[in-house]
């Protein structure tokens, strides 16, 4: 898998007003995610920063899909997180970018699960993606990587189903997606090879709740995902340590 290595420092944020994601692009850091969750004037982002040398960010903001491969391919710089919004009745996506060397990213959408798993080979990994309804079908956007695997796609599972593939194939999950099919919590994942060191996720769980489990855990995030229902905004977290 693609090596994972703690950055010098993170933070995370939420409640992030989209006319202000420019303030958490702070320097000395990156930013390496950004969810979207929320409809109309309570539409907000969370996201992920770490703080390490070598590298700018950038992002694109509630680009319409018709535009999104010409956006990115504009921007001239390369992809490294995606996320959808349906509030307007129309599909946009919002995505982090990063300047400097990196591994050649492709962004693909409008995927169903098929064709999701099948951007999957010996040379190529899905970095990061995105989950949506369109025309009442689950549909998926994403960014695919050109590296050799290990990984793998747990498609429309429980969290049981979820943790019983991460088992059996001796993965880790990098980047984890939940969301409702008839009334029944699912999710899509992305696994790859385990790496040295602990790691966990943990989803329908409160800001208090991720940020304890984070410092008890002296872990970092590596992914997450925000939602609101009737309780609040509730996260999804995938976190990890280093080996020590």
């Amino acid at each position: 898998m693609a090596a994972r290595k703690p950055p010098e420092s993170w933070f995370w944020s939420h409640d992030i007003d989209p006319r202000y994601i420019e303030d958490v692009l702070l320097a000395g850091t990156h930013l390496m995610r950004l969810s979207v969750y929320g409809t109309g004037k309570m539409r907000r982002f969370a996201s992920i920063s770490y703080r390490e040398p070598g590298t700018e960010s950038n992002y694109l903001l509630d680009v319409p899909a018709a535009e999104l491969e010409q956006k990115v391919q504009e921007a001239g710089i390369r992809p490294v997180s995606i996320t959808a919004d349906t509030s307007t009745g129309e599909v946009t996506f919002s995505l982090v970018l990063q300047k400097g060397p990196g591994l050649l990213t492709t962004v693909h959408q409008g995927l169903d699960e098929e064709g999701l798993v099948a951007l999957l080979d010996e040379q190529h990994c899905i970095s990061d993606f995105a989950t949506y309804v369109a025309d009442g079908q689950r549909k998926y956007a994403a960014l695919v990587e050109e590296r050799t695997g290990p990984s793998w796609v747990f498609a429309n599972v429980t969290a049981e189903e979820l943790d019983r593939a991460v088992l059996s194939h001796g993965a880790m999950l990098t980047r984890v997606r939940p969301f409702l099919d008839g009334g029944v919590r699912k999710f899509t994942a992305i696994g790859e090879r385990a790496a040295p060191g602990r790691w966990a996720w943990y989803t329908d769980i409160d800001g208090d709740t991720l940020a304890r489990h984070l410092h008890e855990s002296e872990s970092y995030p590596i992914d997450l995902e925000a939602q609101r229902d009737e309780r609040g905004v509730r996260y999804t977290v995938v976190m990890a340590r280093d080996r020590s």
